[in-house]
């Protein structure tokens, strides 16, 4: 017998996700501070950061428009 999962329980799943998202975000935020400190600072890196950043927000957005679908 399977069960559905309440549209209440639904959202916090989805915002448990958000969360941890906006966690690692910060993450590599702070990761972005530490390199733009260095004396040489790796282009490589900072893009690979920057496009991080940028693709964690991509999936924040996206799972805030499945709340308001929901």
């Amino acid at each position: 017998m399977s069960t559905e999962l309440t549209k209440d329980e639904k959202i916090q799943i989805i915002n448990n996700h958000i969360k941890n998202l906006k966690t690692n975000k910060y993450n590599l935020e702070v990761s972005l501070i530490e390199e733009n400190a260095l004396e040489l600072v790796s282009d490589v890196t900072v893009s690979s950061l920057t496009t991080e950043i940028s693709n964690t927000i991509s999936r924040i957005q996206a799972l805030e428009a499945e709340i308001i679908k929901l």
